[in-house]
């Protein structure tokens, strides 16, 4: 299944609902964020619960995303990552840096408590 990605905006984040695989030969992700970042968006919450494929590639745009929105003052947190999101997460260490949640709810609320957007 090709990468499709839907924008929604709240209150305190950018709500990216990712479906499909999201793999080496799928850069779209990145390329998404990065014109929103560059529009001046910075707190993104990215839903996995569609995502069907996730590689090293799929994991190295996640972490690119994470340190470019921490860099310029933002902060990202994934939202219904599958239990095989899960497992590559805990293996690689990176439920350690990136926050879940498995409610929409949940990850809004911590959405509220991201750090104040600064200038690009």
């Amino acid at each position: 299944m090709r990468l499709s990605i839907d924008i929604r905006q709240t209150d305190h984040a950018v709500i990216l609902e990712v479906t499909g695989r999201l793999s080496v030969v799928e850069p779209a992700l990145r390329h998404v964020a990065w014109e929103l970042i560059q529009n001046g968006e910075r707190n993104f919450i990215i839903n996995l619960g569609k995502v069907s494929y996730l590689d090293n590639s799929g994991l190295g745009q996640l972490c690119w995303i994470y340190t470019v929105l921490r860099n310029r003052g933002g902060d990202m947190v994934l939202l219904k990552p599958t239990p095989r999101i899960r497992t590559m997460l805990e293996i690689t260490k990176l439920n350690t840096v990136f926050h879940s949640f498995d409610a929409e709810a949940d990850a809004t609320a911590f959405a509220r408590t991201f750090r104040s957007t600064l200038s690009a």
